[in-house]
This record gives structure tokens, sequence and C-alpha cells, in this order.
């Protein structure tokens, strides 16, 4: 088993005014996997992911990444986040990941590191505007850019945190099916949460629902094939 996750639990707040954002979370991640965790907003499908990077550390419980405990975030999980911004504004894209290569596997900015770069900017379609900064790239292009920096790293696992909710819906979708293509090439293994149904059915592998109301895992779904189903018992569970 890649990624284990055992009895997780989180509460915000103090005192008469704590709040359980997760309860006695328990699933397992296997390599190749696309797992989709979908859950109300709000339900703590990010919580649950920062968990997991090793970004925030849970009340109890403990995530396993290949037999080992998760204590702090490593080049093993590397996080695709919501937002549009997530490369350096004053690099071009090449040097965003040259960047990225040269801090976390050592490689410099030579002819293997721009050719490393370049491979996974064709990847996800953007190799002819290597040259250009963030600033002049439209939100979907700086999503894309910001997954073949991920990408570049080679990490064990790719966790995203609902990476195309701000996108307007011709790109979301267009965006998915990249991404779907994208991660049956390159073999990823997936954790990817969302509240967007369309996106659970369309991504995932398997399917977990985060319940808003036990803050656990409250359904599960592997290797859901009938969509037209799926799609109304989903609808159905996220009540």
């Amino acid at each position: 088993m890649m990624l284990k996750i055992e009895n997780l639990c989180k509460q915000y707040g103090r005192g008469e005014t704590l709040h359980p954002v997760l309860s006695q979370v328990n699933l397992s991640v296997e390599e190749g996997d696309f797992l989709v965790i979908l859950g109300q907003s709000g339900c703590g499908k990010t919580t649950f992911l920062r968990i997991l990077g090793g970004f925030l550390s849970p009340d109890a419980g403990t995530v396993f990444l290949d037999g080992k405990p998760v204590k702090k975030p490593s080049c093993d999980m590397i996080m695709v986040f919501q937002s549009f911004d997530q490369l350096f504004p004053w690099f071009t894209l090449e040097k965003n990941i040259l960047y990225a290569l040269k801090k976390s596997r050592g490689i410099k900015d030579s002819k293997e590191g721009r050719e490393q770069a370049c491979r996974y900017l064709e990847m996800t379609g953007l190799l002819e505007f290597k040259d250009q900064f963030p600033h002049t790239l439209s939100g979907g292009m700086k999503q894309r850019g910001a997954l073949a920096r991920a990408l570049a790293l080679k990490p064990r696992l790719l966790l995203m945190d609902e990476p195309f909710s701000s996108l307007d819906y011709l790109t979301r979708k267009q965006a998915r099916k990249s991404l779907k293509n994208l991660m049956q090439t390159n073999r990823s293994t997936v954790v990817l949460v969302t509240h967007d149904i369309e996106e659970a059915v369309e991504l995932g592998t398997k399917i977990a629902i985060l319940d808003h109301k036990t803050h656990r895992i409250s359904h599960w779904y592997d290797s859901p094939k009938d969509h037209v189903h799926l799609r109304e018992e989903l609808e159905e569970a996220l009540r």
C-alpha cells in the first residue's frame, strides 16, 4: 500500500468552541490510483489534503507513505493549489521549472535541466510559451504551468486542491480532459479534492465522500463505471 491513513482526527478552536473537521478518517491509496475526495464546501477537504502533504499536523492518527509516517512536506508529495498565482512572477515558465528542479533535485540551469523543463511544458501543451512570464498567461495556462512544475519534480504522489474551481466552464472542462490524459500517460498517483461531481466522475478511479456531518468517509466507490447511476448516487450521498 502506497499511502495509508489511519484514524485521522482534526479539530479547530478551543474549549467549548471546539469544532471537529476530521473524525476517525481511514483510507488507503495504491500506486496508480486517481483518488477523488468529494465533499461539500467547508467539509474539511483542504485540511485533509494539507495533513496528507505534511503541511498540517493532525490531532490524532497517522499518515503513512510507503510505510513511513509523514511528518513534514517533502518532494515525495507535491501539492497543486486552487490559486492561479502559484508560479514565481519574475521567472518565465521554463525558469519556474528550472528553479524547482535546482532546489529539489540539484539540477542546474544546464542543457539537461532545460530539456527536462521543456519536456513537461510540452506534456502540458505549453512548450511554445516557455519564455512567457506568468502575468501574460490565462488562468488555465497558469494552472497547467503549476502542474508541469509539479510533475517535473517526479513526486511519488500528487495532491491537488480543487485546481480548476476558479476556471470558467469551458476552460475547466478542457483542463480536466488534459489532466486525465496526462495522468494516464505519466502513470501518476493522485489525490484530488473537489465539490464538483462531474470532476469526480470524469477523473476518479476511486471516489470517497467526506461527509460534512460525521466528518468521516461515508461512501467509497472503487473503479466506478456506470457514470449515469454514479452521478445520482453521488448527489444523494452529498445531501
